[in-house]
């Protein structure tokens, strides 16, 4: 598939474990820092998503494999999706290891896969050792211009902030830091489009098998990875159509088994989508658009602008090789603006073929001309300063202009955990209180609290919550407004018997966070009954019965009201 010698692997994996010990530093820091008072979740940035995934693997820990949304209040029946991380959950529990470090193992196994699937992708695209380690450099350390914007112009109150720091999809070693799901699907995506490509040269029934296991990989990581998969891989037959300008059959072939291998499993998830009204509401919230170019510009820096001259010596050169990995930037561009509900998720991998890209520019420009340069000649003529030497001195320099972005990420997560900032750190009387839900309520017993214990709730201990992720809570907004209004002291009784009759809720969670709302005092409440109380933490179950509340028809109509007769 290509020529990588053995030795060369070796250092690439070395590379990679170096890579990966870089990345954990912040979570050693954390659990190692904990206070007595206080317990690392784990994740030092998305918290709000990594519970997402720990939900997940809940629902496999207890032996499903029907997936649910533990997020929202309304019941549903499940179905075979994101079983990444259910069988992860399943792996877990057989195995006896705790979600928590199960999941950083997989974030650890998958990211080496990563790294070296993005070793040998290069290899086919770069002959010359040197360029290949340069390009394995970047694609592992380097990031954008995020950190000069922050220096510069910091980022006003309710503004994006440079991708650099929140777009996991951009970057391999954001992935690499963040969730184990990113770095097997980009790892089966490059997996895809190598093995597919070593098909167009050699028709060998083995790339035909290793293609299509990664795009089912895909289909069942991130399903819509595979629209990049066929979106790149048929532009680009397009292309070598009107270059040879003959029917490219061997290509076709290739491309239509890439194409139709997941097709089974992506018609089972639109129906189970489809036919389920939460997951529709579910998937109408999942709406992920792309910010404003110039966020990507800069996102990317000086590996877009050193992939510009690679893209140009590609054009030049009319390499049909590396023509796939311009048409992989431009096919992805062209996505993350098209009229999709998930626009940046399709720059997923993009830093890969740029970081190629970009290796190919600073060797065939931007090194020759350092090495012609006056300056060059000056030193080494002067000072005796060889021009080689100092031609690598300023491929060094380059290199290490790349990395300052993901230097600061590794820093403000090390500086979050060493001041146990919530929301990456609770309160153990809180996971106590958490805990005693798990050991004697029912995962169908939804529970009520304020954000974001509501969010940690479905992570720890698996159970449902009234609202806790604003895309996996139906009416998110709605029911964050109603949740709060809860706590309100001036909030009538009969809206909250309502708004607990209405959804179900089963329990209300009372700690520092619900107290931060309002003062609303549960303890004289005819329709709450305390369960369980430590010295930060009660738990009420809600004891209504039908016909006990109030005259109005629904939570949000009473709510509604009484929010008019105040501001009246």
């Amino acid at each position: 598939m290509c020529d990588v010698s053995a030795e060369e692997l070796a250092k690439a994996s070395l590379i990679a474990l170096v890579v990966l010990l870089v990345s954990s530093l912040p979570y050693v820091i954390g659990y190692v820092v904990s206070p007595p008072d206080r317990e690392f979740s784990g994740a030092l940035v998305n918290v709000v998503d990594y519970h997402s995934h720990l939900a997940k693997m809940q629902q496999g820990a207890r032996g499903e494999w029907h997936y649910r949304l533990l997020f929202t209040s309304e019941d549903h029946d499940g179905a075979h999706l994101q079983i990444f991380y259910v069988a992860l959950g399943h792996l877990a529990a057989r195995t006896g290891i705790p979600l928590v470090t199960a999941y950083h193992l997989a974030r650890l196994v998958s990211g080496f896969v990563l790294l070296l699937t993005a070793y040998l992708f290069s290899a086919f695209f770069l002959r010359r050792r040197a360029l290949r380690r340069v390009a394995y450099l970047l694609i592992c350390f380097s990031s954008g211009l995020g950190w000069l914007v922050l220096l510069v112009s910091p980022t006003r109150p309710g503004g994006i902030t440079p991708i650099d720091f929140w777009l996991n999809d951009a970057y391999i070693f954001f992935a690499l830091f963040t969730f184990p799901h990113f770095c097997l699907v980009t790892a089966a995506l490059l997996a895809t489009f190598l093995a597919t490509l070593a098909y167009f040269r050699t028709p060998r029934l083995c790339y035909l098998l290793t293609g299509g296991l990664s795009v089912l990989v895909m289909a069942i990581v991130h399903p819509f990875a595979v629209l990049i998969v066929d979106a790149v891989l048929g532009v680009y037959w397009l292309l070598l159509w009107g270059i040879r300008r003959r029917w490219p059959g061997r290509e076709a072939t290739g491309i239509a088994v890439m194409g139709l291998v997941p097709l089974p499993l992506l018609a089972y998830d639109y129906g189970a989508l489809q036919s389920n009204s939460v997951f529709r509401a579910w998937q109408a919230q999942n709406f992920t658009p792309s910010p404003p170019p110039g966020y990507y510009v800069l996102g990317y820096g000086l590996v877009l602008l050193l992939g510009c001259s690679g893209a140009i010596h590609v054009l030049l050169r009319r390499d049909r090789r590396r023509l796939f990995l311009l048409t992989w930037v431009v096919v992805a561009a062209v996505l993350a603006y098209s009229p999709l509900l998930l626009q940046r998720r399709m720059v997923e991998g993009l830093h890969v073929p740029l970081c190629i890209l970009a290796t190919l520019g600073l060797f065939r420009y931007v090194l020759p001309a350092i090495y012609r340069s006056r300056l060059a000649k000056w030193l080494a003529g002067t000072v005796h300063y060889p021009r080689r030497r100092f031609r690598l001195l300023v491929l060094n320099l380059l290199l290490a202009v790349t990395f300052p972005s993901n230097l600061f990420l590794l820093a403000s997560a090390s500086v979050a955990a060493w001041q146990h900032q919530p929301p990456f750190f609770y309160l153990r009387t809180e996971n106590e209180a958490i805990d005693w839900l798990g050991a004697h309520t029912h995962w169908t017993d939804t529970v009520l609290a304020a954000f974001p214990v509501s969010n940690h709730i479905p992570a720890r201990i698996g159970h449902r919550v009234f609202w806790g992720h604003w895309i996996e809570t139906m009416d998110y907004e709605g029911k964050k407004r109603l949740a709060e209004a809860f706590f309100w002291g001036e909030t009538d009784d009969a809206a909250r018997q309502e708004l607990l009759q209405a959804y179900g809720i089963a329990y209300l969670f009372y700690g520092p966070q619900e107290r931060a709302l309002g003062d609303f005092n549960p303890e004289d409440k005819p329709y709450l009954m305390k369960t369980f109380s430590n010295s930060k933490v009660s738990i009420y179950r809600v004891v209504i019965r039908y016909g006990q509340t109030g005259s109005f028809n629904s939570p949000v109509r009473c709510l509604a009201r009484w929010r008019r007769d105040k501001c009246s």
